[in-house]
């Protein structure tokens, strides 16, 4: 059973491209001159494992990824200027993308020898297979990131890696290698990968999608039929993900980067059920077959997809892989979008023609290349066995307004495509998501006013910066970014010359209502925000506008919010403030024209600064109205074309002077959108309602935890609650709780007078405390010393609020410790702390003032507690033992952070 194509297939499209005429001729020509110009060059598999850091494969002055030269291990060229790194750090970053650039060409040159394609191309792979299955048990599965794996550092790659590989020796041994071979590479590297692919489940995430592919393509080489069965029926298996991580319009629920992503993965997922005869549900079918189109409907006018989320900056979808996903859609069933996408890709001229990157792609774990011409030669292997021989003629499909309702963005086009307006309400997007509910972006054509800058590097500081909701133009209470949460849809309507969209934000036990109108008509656009409290609150409205202020006076300030790094204000440089008059219209100039109007119900302050812009494009200047009270609204007037003269605001009322006399009056009466018109004594009105229609939407993030039962803290001098951790409360990251040498811990509470007490005894050998002068490793953005033998303790008076929290880490040879505070935690609660050696380990104390914990109601607080293992020869922590129990957990990407909802309910007497 051949996994993506049977053997009829092969056959027929061998036979096709022998016909002189072939469309798919030249993209067969060139796939083969890709890989005769690798194999002339040295290629060898690497002794190393990959390794992520904060410093590996950026540049240090620009902050953007290296390029990526295949046949460069150890010289690593800056995009920007050229420059030249070099360094163990870089070189292992660069193994990442070689690991899997070597497997594609494995497949690559597979598909090519199943084709009849290229003498010796089938030995060239069978010996990168043989090297491989000599070397793949040899790489330790140790000090990852994201999962465990062998050649990298999280699962989801090797997921990638071996995908790659058992497609090849598929077609390999479709093409009559010898059976010894499939054997050996079965034995040594599917086998065991397999198993390690297995053992860590994502759940709904984007990586998921990879591992169950890599599961479905295993398990089928190996006849595991109830591994392949898991992977697609499972709770985070395919058939879960196409009904809850793809959203009913046919959108990944992590936005559009991790969309083109996810659906790559679904693709693999998708086909191989259907090879293997199981049915997907028509429904989903659908939904999946929409995923090929619906990038397009947000696409910007400059054709990048929009950087909302956890994506990299104004990536263009003029690339060969985007090219094969419309080819591979259409393959499925004809879809006039894809067709039009298509002409735009080869036919419009839109881009010169540069180097596609293709010989240099690293499997499906793409980097992102130029914009650049393109034609069906470009296309990868896929294609080259699945695509359509003809297509059919292409023609442009002009570029649309549209609401993408699972996803929650309504997107606005005027000038023929060429202005660009969204509104972001919706989906709050899971752990890949941004706190910018009703954030709204502007473009006009590759003009940028009101973007969305995306994330740069996973593990450098600003990423705190991009996920913070003043990173956007979104509104943020009391000087916090927002709590992850849903937006709501009030009303939608479009009717080409005007257009709005009407949504609602609640941020999580704030008592606060947000609601943000967008009306967009031909020349400009009514941008409206207006809040109710149950109590006053401070409302911030970011700005990230390049424009200048007329008629304010500035003077410098400190533009005060959260201290959490991820409230973003640690950012901001040079703040200004000036004053804006309730009812009194502010002009912001841009390029010669009054391209903003902004006005407020009551007295407010209008902030300007610098501060971070797109990842590598270093600061840009930002606005932020500030408005305090228990309502309010803020008025925006985006004036593109510069028509718009004047502006009056008369309670709610707005009335919009054109540059020929006319004049259009807006006004939000009974949740519908009314404009009139009045120009040479002609009147006209429009009213836009749309009422909303709850669309349905599967949860990625999987049900609600339920909080434990509350365990009375004893009050000395009666014997505290002892708690026993061991093999159930062990968090692990590649090794199991035995594998790391069984350590144990037990927790004694207990409160004294004026103390909440906590007597902390570890059994395990050796501990491993982290010096306190030792250098920092750089790995990541989490604080060093969670690599490290120590304690953990976070307490939550309310569970809506900031937690106590500290990290605890001996110091010898004294008693004393180090205690850092995790960002976002409170800094006004004092902890006293000492240790010592024990025979077993070491023994901790700590005591909590009960002061602290007085606001908890009814005395009841959350408490967790978390000791981390640290072992030799390690550059990351091994696992945690953990209060609420740690089975079936594990330990990546936790940081020194915890979640209340898993933490033990304690209630403490006065």
């Amino acid at each position: 059973m051949s996994l993506l194509i049977s053997d009829e297939a092969i056959a027929a499209r061998r036979e096709a491209l022998r016909r002189r005429d072939a469309s798919l001729g030249p993209l067969a020509a060139s796939l083969l001159q890709d890989l005769e110009a690798a194999t002339r060059r040295t290629i060898a598999i690497p002794n190393d494992k990959a390794m992520l850091s904060r410093d590996g494969g950026r540049c240090p002055e620009h902050g953007v990824p290296l390029d990526f030269d295949p046949f460069a291990p150890r010289e690593h060229r800056c995009p920007v200027d050229g420059a030249i790194f070099r360094g163990e750090r870089h070189d292992r970053w660069w193994l990442t993308w070689y690991h899997l650039w070597l497997a594609e060409r494995v497949v690559h040159a597979a598909a090519l020898a199943a084709l009849g394609i290229g003498a010796g191309l089938a030995a060239f792979a069978a010996m990168m297979l043989e090297a491989y299955s000599e070397r793949y048990l040899q790489y330790p599965n140790r000090d990852n990131v994201l999962g465990p794996s062998r050649p990298f550092f999280s699962t989801y790659l090797e997921s990638i890696w071996l995908l790659q590989i058992a497609i090849a020796i598929d077609l390999l041994e479709a093409a009559g290698i010898p059976a010894d071979l499939g054997s050996r590479v079965r034995e040594r590297i599917i086998e065991p990968s397999t198993a390690l692919i297995a053992s860590y489940d994502e759940g709904g995430s984007n990586r998921q999608v990879w591992n169950n592919a890599a599961l479905i393509a295993g398990g089928t080489l190996l006849g595991k039929s109830r591994l392949v069965q898991r992977a697609i029926t499972s709770p985070s298996g395919v058939l879960a993900q196409l009904s809850n991580g793809l959203l009913a319009d046919g959108t990944w629920y992590e936005g559009e980067n991790y969309h083109l992503f996810a659906h790559r993965g679904l693709w693999y997922g998708v086909t191989m059920m259907e090879r293997l005869g199981v049915p997907v549900p028509a429904a989903l079918g659908e939904r999946f077959a929409d995923g090929f189109a619906t990038p397009l409907l947000s696409a910007l006018p400059d054709f990048t997809f929009p950087s909302r989320r956890d994506s990299q900056y104004a990536v263009s979808l003029r690339q060969w892989r985007f090219a094969e996903s419309c080819e591979l859609g259409l393959a499925r069933r004809d879809d006039q979008r894809l067709v039009g996408a298509l002409w735009t890709l080869y036919e419009s001229g839109g881009a010169p023609r540069r180097d596609p990157g293709r010989w240099r792609s690293s499997a499906e774990s793409e980097r992102n290349e130029p914009a650049t011409s393109l034609g069906r030669a470009d296309l990868g292997w896929r294609s080259l066995l699945l695509a359509r021989e003809e297509l059919p003629a292409l023609a442009p499909s002009p570029p649309r307004s549209a609401l993408l309702a699972g996803q929650g963005l309504a997107v606005f086009r005027r000038d023929a495509g060429f202005t660009y307006l969204a509104l972001d309400y919706g989906h709050s997007g899971g752990g890949h998501g941004h706190p910018d509910r009703l954030n709204v972006m502007l473009a006009r054509g590759d003009d940028r006013w009101l973007d969305d800058m995306g994330t740069g590097s996973y593990v450098d500081p600003s990423l705190h910066w991009y996920r913070s909701t003043l990173a956007h133009n979104a509104p943020l209470i009391d000087g916090r970014s927002q709590q992850p949460a849903d937006g709501t849809l009030r009303a939608y309507d479009e009717r080409g010359g005007a257009g709005w969209v009407d949504a609602e934000f609640v941020p999580p036990d704030s008592g606060v209502h947000i609601r943000r109108s967008l009306v967009a008509m031909p020349d400009y656009a009514v941008d409206r925000l207006a809040w109710e409290s149950d109590e006053s609150v401070q409302l911030d409205l970011a700005l990230h506008l390049d424009a200048a202020v007329r008629d304010i006076a500035f003077r410098a300030g400190v533009l005060s919010g959260g201290d959490a790094p991820a409230d973003g204000f640690s950012f901001v440089r040079d703040a200004e403030v000036g004053v804006l008059l309730g009812g009194r219209v502010a002009v912001l100039e841009r390029g010669g024209i009054r391209a903003g109007l902004l006005v407020t119900s009551e007295t407010a302050e209008l902030w300007r600064a610098s501060a971070p812009g797109a990842p590598g494009r270093g600061t840009q200047r930002m606005y932020v109205v500030r408005a305090r009270g228990t309502s309010g609204t803020m008025t925006a007037v985006w004036n593109w074309s510069g028509r718009v003269v004047k502006a009056a605001v008369d309670g709610e009322t707005l009335a919009l002077t054109l540059d020929d006399g006319s004049t259009h009056t807006h006004r939000l009466e009974n949740d519908e959108w009314h404009v009139a018109f009045e120009a040479g004594g002609a009147r006209s009105s429009v009213a836009l309602g749309g009422p909303a229609v709850a669309t349905p939407r599967g949860d990625a993030r999987g049900p609600a935890v339920e909080p434990p039962p509350t365990a009375r803290v004893p009050v000395a001098p009666a014997a505290p609650l002892a708690f026993e951790l061991g093999q159930d409360a062990y968090r692990e990251s590649e090794d199991t709780w035995a594998e790391a040498g069984s350590p144990r811990a037990t927790i004694r509470v207990r409160a004294e007078q004026h103390a909440l007490v906590m007597a902390i005894d570890v059994s395990k050998t050796p501990v491993m405390f982290r010096a306190a002068d030792a250098e920092d490793p750089r790995l990541d953005n989490e604080y060093p010393d969670i690599h490290s033998d120590g304690v953990q303790l976070h307490i939550w008076t309310d569970i809506t609020q900031a937690p106590m929290a500290w990290l605890v880490v001996p110091e010898e040879p004294a008693s004393a410790v180090r205690v850092h505070v995790p960002d976002g935690a409170r800094r006004d609660v004092p902890l006293a702390a000492s240790w010592h050696r024990t025979t077993a380990g070491y023994a901790m104390d700590l005591r909590v003032p009960l002061a602290s914990l007085a606001t908890a109601r009814d005395g009841v607080i959350a408490m967790q507690v978390a000791v981390n293992d640290m072992a030799t020869g390690r550059e990351r922590r091994r696992g945690q033992l953990v209060l609420s129990g740690g089975a079936g957990e594990h330990v990546y990407l936790r940081g020194d952070r915890e979640a209340p909802a898993r933490a033990l309910r304690f209630h403490v007497s006065p």
